[in-house]
């Protein structure tokens, strides 16, 4: 018995994790049903069976030492008959290139199976996606960089010897999604806002400041995106 409630402390969930999250959040809210997404080990984790109606892959990709609260309801929103659901958990610690190596394979391993794939990046998980967008894939696949400092800065620059992109790579559609530097606490005390980064055939969207009545911050920036992405 202790070893059974060992592992559902530490946040293991089933096969069908959507439905686990949604009962979680269901009853206990976003920052209960966020830990099980939090407490996961770094690597892929697929959050439902795979079927034959799915043809896309959604894999998210966290921020900054995240703490899953983030990511619960637009986890939940983007769940589709034709979608397959993914978290991608990595250590935020250090540099970012070996999670972006891990993400790498991981996209061309699964790229047979789907028509396409979706990466979603918050943050410092943007800053993965930004490290892929020059990439060429055989398939389509979709990046959307959330509330991310991809204009790179000195420390990102010099010790993990980040390059911001310029283009994107062949088969990639590239999306910036940027909130209000003013509003946001992850850029409000900066110089310059390093959300901004001019890249080849890519637009930047700048998130309005409010969202459902409360003011769009950092955090709410993923689950403003995936109302947006829902009403198109």
């Amino acid at each position: 018995m202790r070893i059974i409630l060992l592992l559902i402390s530490v946040g293991i969930l089933n096969a069908d994790a959507l439905s686990e999250l949604n009962e979680i959040n269901a009853s206990d809210g976003p920052f209960i049903s966020g830990k099980k997404l939090a407490k996961l080990k770094p690597g892929i984790h697929y959050l439902e069976e795979k079927n034959t109606e799915q043809s896309e892959l959604v894999i998210a990709v966290h921020g900054w030492k995240t703490k899953g609260f983030e990511w619960v309801y637009p986890l939940l929103e983007l769940n589709k008959e034709e979608n397959r659901i993914a978290f991608f958990r990595w250590k935020t610690t250090g540099c970012p290139n070996k999670a972006t190596e891990q993400l790498l394979k991981i996209i061309n391993r699964q790229l047979p199976n789907y028509d396409k794939i979706i990466l979603m990046g918050h943050s410092y998980g943007g800053i993965i996606l930004a490290n892929l967008m020059q990439e060429d894939f055989s398939k389509q696949i979709d990046m959307h960089i959330i509330a991310s400092g991809i204009s790179g800065d000195p420390r990102l620059n010099s010790f993990c010897g980040y390059k911001a992109p310029t283009k994107t790579g062949v088969n990639v559609n590239g999306y910036q999604w940027m909130t209000q530097k003013n509003l946001d606490g992850a850029f409000k005390d900066l110089r310059t806002d390093t959300q901004i980064q001019n890249i080849e055939g890519v637009s930047a969207v700048r998130l309005p400041e409010e969202y459902k009545g409360n003011t769009l911050s950092h955090n709410r920036s993923i689950s403003w995106l995936v109302d947006f992405l829902n009403s198109n």
